[in-house]
Order: C-alpha cells, then sequence, then structure tokens
C-alpha cells in the first residue's frame, strides 16, 4: 500500500510539473486567442463586411517565431556594406535589369514623362524588390501582420497596417488568393504596405484595377507615384560612390546641425549627419571612386562611411531621401542606386 502511494504521488508531481513547464506557453496562446479576438471586434465595429473579416482571420496562426525572428535579424542590419551590397547588386539584375529597360523602353518614358522619375530607377527598385516579378511571394498577408502586430516591437504600425490589408481586401480587388506577402508584409511586385497601395498604388493601364501584381503598366508607374509622392527630381541622381583621404573616417562626420540645412524630405534622418555642399566635400578631401574631381555642381550632399578602414563612402543627394521613404536602410537605398546606374545605356 505504501509503495503504491508512493508511486501515485509520484505521478502526481510529474503531472503536476507538466503543467507548471506548460503555463507559460499556454498563458501566451491565451493571451493571443483574446488579442485576436478583440482585433476581430474592432475589424467588424470598423465597418469591414463579415466575409472580408472572416476571410482575412481564416488563415491566422499563433504567432510565427520565424516572421518575428527576420524582423529582428535584417541583413541590412547585420551584413556589412560588401557583402550586402555584393549579394544584391549582381550580374544577374545588371543583365534582366537592362533587358527590362530594353523591352518596356516606351512604356517606361512615358511613365517617366508623367512622374518625373528616371526609368532606371523604377527599374533598380523592381529589380531590387521582387526580381522584376519573378520571385514567388507566398505568405498569407493576414497572418504576417497578424504576428507582427502581436509582437510587441512595432505593433501599433503594423496593426494600422492589418487594418489597411482589410480595407483592399474589402474593395473586391484583388481576389483573396493573390493577396499575398513577403515575410514583412509587404505585397506585389513593388512589396508595397497596404498603407502604401491605399495611397500610391496608380492604374496605369486604365483597366479599372491598381493591379500591381500583375500589371507591369500599375507596377512601375506606382513606384514612380510613389518616388514622386516624396519629392523626386529628375534632374539629379542618388549619389555616388567615393574614396575618403587618410583619417576620412574620423574627421568628416558631423551632425545634421552644423552643416547645410537639408531638402525638407530628408531631415528627419538625422543618421546621415552633416550636409555640405558638394565643392566643400572636394575642398576636405573626398574624390570619385576612380579617384578624379568631383562633379563641379553646386548640390548638398552628405556622406555615409562605409566598413570600417576600407576608406570608402558615399556622397548621397536628397533622391536618397526618397528612396530612404521606401525602407529606412542605408544599404538598402545603396542597392537601388547602383543597380541603377548599372542600368544606363
Amino acid at each position: 500500500m505504501e509503495k503504491r502511494t508512493s508511486s501515485l504521488t509520484l505521478i502526481a508531481s510529474l503531472v503536476f510539473g507538466c503543467l507548471v513547464f506548460m503555463s507559460p506557453l499556454h498563458a501566451q496562446q491565451q493571451d493571443f486567442d483574446t488579442w485576436l479576438a478583440e482585433l476581430k471586434t474592432e475589424a467588424l465595429e470598423r465597418g469591414f463586411s463579415a466575409a472580408s473579416v472572416d476571410l482575412a482571420f481564416s488563415e491566422i496562426t499563433p504567432p510565427v517565431q520565424r516572421i518575428i525572428n527576420n524582423d529582428r535579424a535584417q541583413p541590412e542590419k547585420i551584413q556589412t556594406y560588401d557583402d550586402y551590397l555584393g549579394a544584391r547588386v549582381t550580374a544577374w539584375k545588371e543583365d534582366n535589369g537592362l533587358r527590362r529597360m530594353t523591352e518596356h523602353q516606351d512604356l517606361l518614358a512615358n511613365i517617366s514623362q508623367d512622374f518625373g522619375v528616371q526609368p532606371r530607377f523604377l527599374v533598380a527598385l523592381w529589380g531590387m524588390e521582387s526580381n522584376f516579378g519573378t520571385f514567388p511571394i507566398t505568405e498569407s498577408i493576414f497572418n504576417v501582420l497578424a504576428t507582427l502586430a502581436y509582437d510587441q516591437r512595432r505593433a501599433a504600425m503594423f496593426r494600422a497596417q492589418f487594418f489597411s490589408a482589410l480595407e483592399i481586401l474589402d474593395s473586391g480587388f484583388p481576389d483573396y488568393e493573390i493577396f499575398k506577402s513577403s515575410w514583412a508584409g509587404a505585397t506585389g511586385q513593388p512589396q508595397f504596405s497596404p498603407e502604401s497601395y491605399l495611397k500610391l498604388a496608380v492604374d496605369y493601364d486604365g483597366d479599372g484595377r491598381k493591379d500591381i501584381w500583375n500589371s507591369e503598366a500599375d507596377v512601375l508607374a506606382s513606384i514612380a507615384n510613389y518616388f514622386k509622392a516624396y519629392g523626386w527630381q529628375d534632374d539629379l541622381t542618388w549619389g555616388r560612390k567615393v574614396t575618403l583621404p587618410a583619417g576620412g573616417e574620423q574627421t568628416l562626420t558631423g551632425n545634421q546641425a552644423d552643416g547645410l540645412t537639408p531638402d525638407r524630405y530628408c531631415t528627419s534622418y538625422k543618421s546621415l549627419g552633416i550636409w555640405r555642399d558638394l565643392q566643400e566635400w572636394q575642398a576636405l578631401g573626398v574624390r570619385s571612386e576612380n579617384g578624379n574631381d568631383l562633379p563641379t555642381r553646386s548640390i548638398p550632399a552628405a556622406l555615409i562611411i562605409a566598413d570600417p578602414g576600407d576608406d570608402q563612402g558615399y556622397l548621397v543627394y536628397r533622391n536618397f531621401c526618397s528612396i530612404m521613404r521606401y525602407n529606412p536602410a542605408f544599404k538598402y537605398v545603396l542597392s537601388i542606386g547602383l543597380l541603377s546606374d548599372l542600368l544606363v545605356d
């Protein structure tokens, strides 16, 4: 009898221990279920149709750790400039970008005239975001946005994106089956956030739909409209790669407040540091990548220091800031600029 009692006590202890061990996960699941129910209630209170809401919530799972991990380890943050740019500004993208420049020459010329953005930048961004529409984008957009909205890092932003995505779905286009996203919640060939789609997507082919999933005309015009909305100037490029004088990595940096007042679309990017006239950078010993003098034009420019110790950097102009509105990461914007330079005839 005593032996049986001991066995029962041991079993009870093990069961209790398992329950204690499992309780944080169980509590987190309960918290997510409560949060999700509140999100669905808010969606209905906002006036979205019950059919759209049911469809949007049909594939939502508990938070996807892979998505959260990706959000915390984006390559712009962890790779060197050489590694990041070398992996993205490739011969494949150059060859395919040049081919698209030729294939869509007339379309690009019309879009450029209508929106004031040089064609090479439209094609470069298209290539960088979805390999010119060939990269498979297969995530459930509502599941991604729910994971990122439940996560605490940028919860408010992604909650707003979730409701913007619901607004798109509720409009009747696109069909739910093609309304997919990346792990970051961006959709279509140009990888627009749902909010950006609602504000800036363009029906350029005139079929009554802003189709950034299948219409190349709408894709390219929407990218152009995005740049235009943030003050793109088609008489400027993005910037240029430069070499620095000895010790320049330490002596050429400065605070934004200590230099020229930057363009209004650049003022929020304090991390770009001090803005100086191109001729002042010349006087301070900065030179073009090949060692030649900088252009004689007077242009406000900021200096991005590349990898420590390589005495290289990038002088960037105000159009750089327009691309920053797309993705505020220096390495990403540099990849667009450098690829666009390869697409000049």
